[in-house]
């Protein structure tokens, strides 16, 4: 018994199967959580390690090399890359796609417990750190008010607990003010007279501020733990630390007659001015202009971020309600905005598409009762597809919903097909449930064949995921959505509109239904229409059948035309989106005071004031080497962020915003300046677009290299890039300490204890904690600030040696002053420094490259201890671009072996694959419409158009072979199938092309990036469709009459034979 005689048999259990699918469906949509793109493992490592005192060349030579050897052994390594700056090192992994993480991470724990005995003592125990994209905050707040930013600071502190109760919020952290700190500053002289260092100091309030347990005692049946307790209670235990002991008198003195010796504590306030203070402050950060404090939000991993937000939002808004009345907090960021408004969009989209399919199925069929039962496919497969992504794990977002987007318009297809057959055995008088059963079981296997043609392309995309590294990660969500969605829809074209047919929706032939009034003249104008349309097309398929050069002739001249065509659309490798947000990047030269930074920020503040209309809001942070307080803090850097509008409220969009802020770039000489829009969440193109590698272990001749290549793409590529900049930064201004190491030897010296003494002098340590309600708060240990402003007082630092004596830096060593590098960056074990631009708006990355390379090989000197490579987005899209024609291939062969498998021919189906090449000539011809470049997105909607465009021709070549079994003539077989089945391709190809319609030509924000898609579906489809019309019909005609004549030959060959072998036996007889 087949399952739609099965399914028509029990049509009660039927609809409440389907209904209790739709209503978990529904329940599980609810919970879905919602995000921009996928959540996507990213297989990137970091090993970070911490070398206190030294310096870039020192950290690479003793830490960053040997950990790089050691960790090149890890096997699944895609690239191996380093950065080597002062006291720290990090050294960034990248593994396969699809590697188990897992058993990569234990490896790599154990090669660096192999090197960890081979690194410097003062070295500290190498971290790893699991790259995630959640590591990125979801949302800012800014909290200003009539406070100190002190006070601020320790307000925002304060609510980091509160914030981090929240369910799905991972961590809260405060960017800008000043951090709470007992400071005690010391004045040299009054070390030199009680003969002290600050490590000494240090060391004896860490001695006297410290709780030990002492064991347990059993008394009375009760244990005791026995506990010392000797923290810090208050400010004044603290001044009050014994430091040393100074005897006043001597022996000999009293025998003299003098004053009997005594001894005298010298405590901390004899020495040393204790308060509490602040440490030094590293960051400031305005907000509209009003100094304030900025507090980061990270969600967990694998948590709802707008769900995260919302919850947020309502602690925050608790928050505000207690707040202080001079205290103001401000959301100034919301990443889950545009999450939002971009699944919105996405959604919208495809709720028109599945609007606009409707009306097409009204307007063909001319029936209210099957377009209720078509158009019922539509939110019944998508729900249960939904459904089937919550419990599988997956989030919603704008690749899953790009992929029920592009389904939409197919899942009717299988439906339209199921019922119009059953329409047909009801013209011919049949019951209904007779022809349910009869016209869903004749189709099931045409409409599985259909489906798995659409469905197999996707096979090469999962087999190849690895190779597309994290477009492949991000293509699988929309792989999948399509493929449980035409699953599902094929299910209910088998099981589901055979019993509605039958039971619910009974529907009859079209000579019994009647309509009257407009409904009558409407459906008898559309009637006339189509047998016109009929008629027509069945002339236009004589007349090309009778003019296959002509035909084939014009189809190969236009094909050709767009081939040549396809260099001048150009080339991105992902589409550009449209932004809310634009953040400039400032760079003074390395050294300079916060001060001289937040003044620049400031002046472009008001150059955006003045000149920029209809923005948001305008933040500025000083001293952070990026916004969400990652990668440590810098004076000589600060951001200008400007948050707009969204799109259709933006009075001065992202490219005007950006003219005005460049205009205003050559009034800072020494400044370098980039400028990028989004959030961070993108991938390839903005400020990294170009990049040029400059390889040398001369990191002299490298930097020498790299500055006359980014001056020269500054100078002579203005049209091609903008924003050049390179990795390596101006050396850093250093005091190097040049030790006579044998003096210091013999002085009862040592390096480390020099070392430290020197930066506890100058940076000052941190001696010990102290507790307050529960608050750590660090004692910071310090020389006071008046014998730390010359460099001069350098030699007025004094060092304890072995025997106990003060001695002074001036008697072993010397300064110098230099430059040092910033940092220095690896890759996979050689030097390397970048010279990275962006490109100019409108610019084929194509174009870009090779005017960079053209310029960058007769401009530049070649150096043979030199080596240039190129990256960017033209390698990436190059690269992705040689795996999808190897995909695309893979797919064509998969989708001809299930064609070759329905047909049972290898003829019909290599007829039908004519069609794909001719999907170029619509895309070329779309694209050059709408102005728009290839990229990767549109190789994403070609390997789409291989499984649907040879459908329509699966059904034409089909319905032909069937009249030709009957009997017709070659010919005519062509003919009346073409226009037998026109109206059925039509159908299904409009409600495809017209559900793809809002996502190609009416994108919103966020969602450009599946716009390419939706344009190279309709396109290919639109064009592929008409070309299959005319020149199918052509293909199987040529090939078939050769075939026949073939035939022929062979009968009259067969038959001279016979008749030479009669003759003979006639003579004999």
């Amino acid at each position: 018994m087949s399952l739609s005689k099965t399914a028509v048999n029990r049509p009660t259990t039927i609809l409440i199967l389907f209904t209790v699918l739709a209503a978990l469906g529904m329940y599980a949509t609810m919970d879905l959580p919602l995000d921009l793109l996928p959540d996507i493992e990213l297989p990137y490592v970091a090993i970070s390690t911490v070398y206190p005192g030294a310096g870039p060349e020192e950290v690479e030579r003793r830490v960053t090399r040997p950990v790089e050897s050691a960790l090149s052994g890890v096997s699944g390594i895609e690239y191996l890359g380093s950065q080597s700056s002062s006291n720290s090192s990090m050294v960034y992994i990248q593994l396969t796609f699809g590697s188990n993480l897992d058993e990569s991470m234990n490896d790599i724990r154990a090669k660096l417990d192999y090197v960890k005995g081979t690194l410097p003592d003062d070295a500290e125990t190498p971290m790893i750190f699991k790259m995630d994209p959640t590591m990125i905050p979801i949302m800012f707040y800014a909290i200003s008010g009539n406070r100190t930013p002190e006070e601020l600071y320790q307000y925002a502190d304060d609510l980091v607990p509160r914030l981090e109760q929240i369910d799905g919020v991972a961590t809260a952290f405060v960017i800008g003010g000043r951090e709470r700190a007992i400071v005690i500053e010391i004045p040299r002289d009054r070390l030199q007279a009680y003969n002290l260092t600050v490590t000494q100091v240090s060391q004896m309030l860490a001695a006297q501020n410290i709780q030990i347990a002492g064991g347990t005692i059993t008394e009375a049946d009760l244990n005791y733990a026995i506990s010392t307790v000797g923290e810090y209670k208050n400010l004044e235990d603290i001044r009050n630390t014994v430091i040393t002991y100074k005897q006043r008198g001597s022996v000999e003195d009293a025998q003299r007659g003098g004053p009997v010796p005594s001894v005298t504590t010298v405590r901390l306030r004899d020495i040393a001015n204790v308060y509490d203070g602040y440490k030094d402050q590293t960051s400031m950060y305005y907000f509209d202009g009003e100094p304030c404090v900025r507090m980061a939000i990270q969600k967990q991993s694998g948590t709802n971020s707008v769900k995260t937000a919302r919850a947020v939002q309502k602690r925050m808004a608790e928050i505000i309600i207690d707040a202080p009345s001079d205290v103001t907090i401000t959301e100034t960021g919301n990443t889950t905005d545009i999450i939002q408004r971009s699944v919105d969009n996405v959604a919208s989209s495809a709720i028109q598409g599945a609007i606009f399919a409707i009306i097409i199925l009204f307007i063909f069929l001319r029936s209210l009762r099957s377009t209720i039962i078509i158009g019922l496919t539509i939110p019944i497969s998508l729900i249960i597809t939904l459904g089937i992504m919550y419990f599988s794990g997956m989030t919603l977002n704008i690749m899953t919903l790009a992929g029920l987007a592009l389904g939409v318009g197919m899942l009717v297809d299988n439906s339209i097909v199921i019922l119009e057959n059953i329409y047909s055995y009801r013209e011919k008088g049949a019951k209904p449930k007779p022809a349910a059963i009869l016209g869903s079981q004749e189709m099931v296997l045409a409409i599985s064949a259909s489906t798995l043609t659409t469905i197999c392309v996707f096979l090469p995309l999962i087999m190849y995921r690895k190779e597309l590294e994290v477009i492949g990660e991000i293509f699988q969500g929309l792989a999948f959505t399509v493929v449980i969605s035409l699953l599902c829809s094929l299910i209910v074209a088998i099981v589901l509109v055979p019993v509605l047919t039958s039971k619910y929706f009974k529907i009859g032939g079209k000579n019994r239904r009647t309509y009257t009034g407009f409904f009558g003249k409407l459906d008898l104008r559309l009637g006339n229409f189509f047998t016109r349309l009929d008629d027509s097309y069945f002339k236009s398929i004589r007349w090309v059948l009778r003019h296959k050069l002509i035909t084939i002739g014009t189809i190969v001249g236009l094909f050709v035309l767009s081939i040549a065509l396809i260099p001048v659309l150009g080339f991105v490798y992902m589409p550009e989106s449209a932004s809310d947000r634009i953040q400039l990047d400032v760079t003074l030269p390395v050294g300079t005071k916060l001060e001289t930074t937040e003044a620049v920020l400031k002046q472009f503040e008001q150059f955006v004031v003045r000149e920029v209309k209809g923005y948001k809001s305008i933040s500025l942070l000083a001293g952070a080497s990026d916004g969400w307080g990652f990668g440590g803090e810098s004076s000589y850097k600060g951001q200008l962020t400007i948050d707009l509008p969204e799109l259709s409220k933006q009075i001065d969009n992202e490219e005007q915003i950006k003219e005005k802020l460049r205009s205003h770039f050559g009034e800072f000489p020494g400044a370098t300046f980039n400028i990028t829009a989004g959030r961070g969440g993108g991938v390839g193109g903005g400020s990294k677009a170009v990049q040029v590698k400059v390889k040398s272990e001369d990191l002299d001749k490298a930097r020498t290299t790299a500055i006359a290549i980014r001056d020269l793409l500054a100078e002579k590529a203005k049209e091609h890039v903008t924003e050049p900049s390179i990795s390596l930064q101006d050396g850093l201004p250093q005091v190097d300490i040049v030790i006579d190491r044998e003096r210091l030897y013999n002085l009862g010296l040592n390096i480390a204890t020099v070392g430290q003494e020197i930066r506890a002098n100058i940076a000052g340590t941190t001696a010990t904690k102290y507790r307050e309600e529960g608050e750590e708060i660090d004692i910071v240990v310090k020389l006071d600030e008046t014998d730390r402003t010359k460099l001069g007082d350098l030699e007025q630092i004094f060092v304890t040696n072995t025997q106990g004596e003060k001695i002074p830096v001036s008697s072993f060593a010397r300064y110098a002053e230099g430059t040092s590098p910033i940092s220095i960056t690896r890759e996979n074990q050689s030097r390397i420094i970048t010279v990275s631009a962006g490109t100019t708006t409108g610019a084929s990355i194509n174009v870009v490259q090779k005017a960079v390379e053209k310029l960058i090989q007769e401009e530049i000197p070649k150096d043979p201890a030199v080596r240039i490579e190129y990256g960017g987005d033209y390698e990436d899209l190059m690269k992705a671009i040689r795996q999808f024609v190897i995909i695309i291939f893979m797919a064509i062969i998969l989708v001809f072996a299930v064609m070759a498998s329905q047909f049972e021919s290898f003829l019909d189906p290599f007829i039908v694959l004519f069609t794909m090449p001719l999907t170029v000539i619509g895309i070329v011809i779309l694209y050059g419409i709408m102005g728009q470049k290839l990229n990767v997105m549109t190789a994403v909607g070609m390997l789409i158009l291989v499984g649907i465009i040879v459908n329509n021709g699966i059904v034409l070549v089909d319905y032909t072979n069937l009249l030709r079994k009957r009997g017709m003539a070659l010919k005519d077989a062509c003919a009346e199938a073409a226009r037998s089945r026109l109206r059925p391709i039509l159908m299904t190809t409009l409600t495809t092309v017209l559900g793809l319609t809002p996502m190609a030509f009416f994108p919103g924000e966020g969602s450009e990036m599946v716009q390419p898609i939706g344009q190279t579906v309709l396109g290919g489809l639109s064009f592929g469709t008409l070309m299959t019309l005319f020149l199918m019909p052509v293909l199987y005609y040529g090939f078939n009459r050769i075939r026949e004549k073939r035939d022929i030959k062979k009968e009259l060959r067969i038959t001279e034979k016979l008749a030479r072998i009669e003759s003979k036996r006639s003579g004999i007889l």
